[in-house]
Formats: C-alpha cells, structure tokens, sequence
C-alpha cells in the first residue's frame, strides 16, 4: 500500500514514517515538503492515503489537497496539523479528509486509521472489479456489440491478459460441480492476497460453459501482481489433480484493448485441443499452442479425441466409435511421429473417459481398450431427453424468481449439481440463446417496465433488476432498446 507524508518539517515526516511502517512494515512511504510536491507525487502515484499538514510554504495542505483529489479519486485524505482550528476542521471535512489529527500524533490511533485506510482501500478495489466483471461478462456474451464508449474510457496505458480454465472429467455431474465449487474457491483465496489497485480482476463463465480469469493492469506492479496471481493456479492444477480430474490453463497475450482480447481468447479457444498433447493440468500459452499447431497430423488427433470425448458424454455410441475408429486409423498409420506424445493422449482419455493408462509395449491393448470403453456406452442408462428437458424448464423458472439478485450460470449450476459445461450447452439448445443472453433480455424487458413508471428513477430501476452500477445498466439498456433509460422515461412523459 503506498502511502503519501506532506509536511514542510522534515522531522516531523521522518517520526509519521517511523510509526507507520512500525505498524506496518509493508508500506511504500512517498514524502512532499510542500503543496506542490504534494500534487505532483499525488498524481504519479495515486497512493491509497496521504497524511498532509495543513501550514506548508506555497500552496497549504488544503488548497493542495483541492486540486490533487479530483487526480487521484481514490486516495483517503488524513490531516496532520498543530492547530486545532474549527475552520481548518470545517474545511477539511468539505474536502471529504476521512480524519483529522492532532500533533503529536498517537500511536494507537494511527494504528486504528490504517486498518480504516486498509478496508476502504479493499473496498475500491472490490467495487472496481465488480465494474469490470460485469464489462467482461458483456463483452465475451455478445450482451454489447459497440465497445468504443468503453475503449475510451480504458486507460491508454492498461494492458489485458485472460487466463482459460477447461475441465476434463469423467466424473457423474454432481461430483463434477463439487470439484468446480472447491477448485474455484481455492483460485478466489489464492486471487484475494493479490489485491492491487492498479489490477482489475474477472472470475466469469464463458458462453460454452468454461471458466476465465481476466486481469487488466495499468502498471509494472499491476502487471506483477496478475502473473503472480496466474502462477499460483498453475501450482493448483498440479496439486488438485486426480485419476479422473484435470483442470488445464490457457494463457492469452497482453492486448490493449476488449476487443482484442475478444479476437484472442477464441484464437485460444481454437487451439484448446492441443491440450490433448501437451498435457492436462499444465498452464500452456498462445506460443506453446501455436508451435504445436505446426504439427498437422498431431492437430488432427487432437481434434478427434475432444470430439471422441463429446460423443462420449452426450451418449452417443454411434459417434464415440466413429471418431474412435478415425483415430485408431490415423494413429497406426503414423505411430511413429505419433509415439512420443501417446502418453499424453492416453492421459487425457483415461480422465475425460475413464480409458484405461497405456503402459509400455501394451499399445493395441490400449487402442483396443478405446473401443470397449464405446461398447461399455450400450450398457449405460443414458439420461432421458425428459430429465434434461427438465432441468432446463427449472432454470428457467430459477431465473424467473431470481434475476434481481447476483444470478449467474456457475451458481444455478450448482444450485443443481451440474457443471456449467453441462447447463450451458442444455440451456443453448433448448432455448437457442445463451444462459446470459436470456437473463439479461428478462432483466431489459423488466427494467423497461419498471421506468414506465414516472416515480421510479433511473438507478431504482437498474437496482431492482440486479445491476448495482448504473453505468453499465445504461449500456445495456440502450442496446436493447436504442435510447438512453433517461430517454425512454422523457418519451413516457411526453406520450401522458
């Protein structure tokens, strides 16, 4: 946390610094002699707190506090000064000071203030991650097809990095949304001790049901603290695997702005097959992707292994022994190229099917092995179109009785034990929109009915559908409809 000492006395910011860091030896200390000092480093920095004497030579503490506050909005303002005058008071609490201390300054109440500072700082940095999840979920759901406003409110300096996290499982679906639900909040303890104000980040679903963790940086440290963030899930992986469960990593470029962090998350996407190859529970980049993709015959298998893999969960006995056969067939014609990565291959099915692990010289038993695990399919009980039908029909109605609260697919699919992967791909083509289309439409279609109403306001309204940021309320308001909410309640009144 970088904190901001302005006196003129030099001693009196060398003992504020000494009880500080005494406190809390963690801190960056910045001082300022001066006013001018003071909004210079203000404006560099943009510190979580500056303590800041009142009588200084040039501009005082307030009249520099006046004109630094509106550069660094997030900065808690705390006056230090020998004069306990009720206008310096009066003028601090208009300038929004969140204290006001008396030299000699306590010990113990600077040790109550930094915990105050501390709390409100996770504040802003929370509220600001919430702004930028709700952007995230926008943008990669098609909720807002313009993003130019949004482009030019970002930062020209903020940089994106987007972390893909795919599941390979032949768990039951209950077991599965138990393992999402602990593996996620691991990944959200191990996100919380990176805090930055210069990192927003984005835990959200994607429209086919996989996981993404996003982070948007506007310096070094911010840029710091999302790799470290991004390392820690790649230890996790490792340490959560088992027989039957992998979580694998895709890790995007830096892009610079949404739209191209859009064009390069499905480029990942694209190539998420290479994981088949390069191995389950590992963190891969778009370079490792890209120079596996050099191989046409490895991208081939690859392929037919995820589509194997679908054919498989879906029930489809018919397409699982198809696909499985395309493989067989490729692979013996190319074993050798093929030989080293085939422990890859043969880990990946034994999690995504429960395909027995290929040990040394035993590669037709394995291949063979592939094929019974298809004819084992006809002796399951497939999951009715009835069952499935249902669960959808008892989304709908969740979103129905819900869409006013923090509703998002991850938690309805854990509200009935399936995984996203699972709920999302039913819901799209029962309904043939995604999970967030459809909330977001009912939300709209609310919202439109509640400003219809000439006592309810437009922050009202965005409030009782579930948008607690009025600003990205109008966005999508707009886009449905094509006028500002102010606008739609301007034509109600001249329509009366």
């Amino acid at each position: 946390m970088n904190i901001v000492i302005s006196d003129d006395e030099q001693l009196a910011r060398e003992a504020l610094s000494i009880i500080l860091l005494e406190i809390c030896p963690d801190l960056h200390i910045y001082e300022a002699r001066n006013g001018r000092e003071l909004i210079e480093v203000v404006e560099r920095i943009q510190p979580e707190a500056a303590f800041v004497d009142i009588r200084m030579p040039g501009k005082s503490g307030l009249e520099a506090i006046e004109e630094a506050a509106p550069l660094a909005p997030g900065t808690q303002w705390i006056i230090v000064t020998g004069f306990a005058d009720f206008q310096y008071a009066k003028e601090a609490l208009r300038l929004r000071a969140i204290e006001y201390l008396l030299k000699p300054v306590d010990i113990q109440d600077i040790r109550v203030l930094l915990t105050k500072i501390q709390q409100t700082a996770f504040l802003q940095i929370n509220e600001k991650n919430k702004l930028f999840e709700s952007d995230m979920l926008s943008l990669f759901h098609g909720l807002i097809r313009n993003w130019e406003e949004g482009e030019t409110e970002t930062k020209q300096s903020s940089r994106i990095r987007c972390q893909i996290i795919y599941m390979d499982s032949w768990y039951s679906e209950t077991e599965k949304s138990a393992a999402i639900k602990l593996f996620f909040n691991a990944i959200r303890t191990l996100m919380l001790g990176h805090y930055h104000k210069d990192l927003e980040l984005a835990t959200l679903i994607l429209p086919n049901g996989d996981w993404a963790v996003v982070g948007r940086y506007t310096s070094s440290q911010g840029a710091e603290q999302l790799n470290e963030i991004f390392s820690s899930h790649s230890e996790l992986v490792q340490r959560v695997e088992e027989p039957g469960l992998a979580f694998t990593l895709v890790v995007s470029d830096e892009c610079d702005t949404y739209t191209s962090l859009l064009d390069e998350v499905t480029k990942l996407h694209r190539n998420s097959h290479f994981r088949c190859s390069l191995g389950i529970s590992h963190s891969w980049t778009k370079k490792d992707l890209s120079e596996a993709e050099s191989h046409p015959i490895i991208s081939q298998q690859c392929h037919t292994l995820i589509k194997a893999v679908e054919e498989y969960h879906k029930g489809h006995y018919v397409g699982y022994m198809d696909t499985i056969e395309q493989f067989i067939k490729i692979y013996l014609a190319h074993s050798d190229s093929l030989i080293e990565i085939t422990p890859a291959f043969s880990r990946f099915l034994n999690c995504s099917i429960n395909a027995p692990l290929m040990a040394p010289a035993e590669e037709e038993d394995w291949l063979q092995s592939l094929k019974r695990v298809g004819e084992n399919l006809l002796d399951k009980k497939i999951r009715q179109i009835d069952n499935k039908t249902d669960l959808v029909t008892k989304t709908i109605a969740y979103i129905e009785n819900h869409y006013s609260g923090d509703i998002t697919l991850g938690r309805v699919a854990e509200q009935f034990t399936v995984t996203p992967n699972h709920l999302s791909s039913l819901f799209h083509k029962r309904t043939g929109t995604t999970f967030m289309q459809y909330v977001t439409k009912l939300r709209m279609l609310k919202a439109k009915e509640l400003l219809s109403d000439p006592t309810i306001q437009v922050q009202q309204a965005a409030e009782q559908v579930g948008y607690f940021s009025s600003r990205h309320f109008t966005k999508l308001f707009k886009e449905f409809f094509e006028c500002y909410p102010s606008e739609y309640k301007k034509q109600i009144q001249m329509k009366e």
